[in-house]
């Protein structure tokens, strides 16, 4: 015969020892998956570089910011200082990709579209430059 406090304690003991393995995690991406992953976050990244590079050289040859919400930024700021936001703030998109990616497998379409703008946001720059 067992007391209410031993129950109790054999119960808190058992689930302190349970085994990890027990413990339901999500299953890893494959790796077709995992290669997705892979070109949409270089994607991205690449399309906000080039996105700061014609930029840059468009406001060199004197060109206007076609960003709207950039634009006030750079005209009362400066240049270094829009380019330090949007570095934070694509910092901050990737931070918290690597926060969701795992619970919110669907997180990557948002960053697909992301990366999608940021690609007409380079072409935008681009056909600027050449007209």
């Amino acid at each position: 015969m067992s007391l209410p406090g031993q129950i109790a304690l054999s119960s808190r003991l058992r689930a302190a020892f349970t085994p990890v393995a027990s413990v339901s995690m999500p299953a890893r991406p494959s790796l077709s998956a995992q290669l997705s992953q892979a070109l949409i976050l270089g994607g991205l990244i690449g399309f906000q570089a080039l996105d700061s590079l014609t930029t840059h050289l468009g406001l060199a040859l004197q060109h206007e910011e076609l960003n709207r919400l950039m634009a006030p930024i750079m005209a009362t700021r400066g240049e270094l200082v829009a380019y330090a936001m949007k570095g934070t703030a694509l910092a901050v998109l990737l931070a918290v990709l690597m926060l969701m990616h795992r619970r919110t497998p669907r997180v990557w379409q948002a960053y697909l579209v992301a990366g999608w703008l940021s690609a007409a946001a380079v072409v935008a720059n681009v056909v600027q430059l050449l007209v």
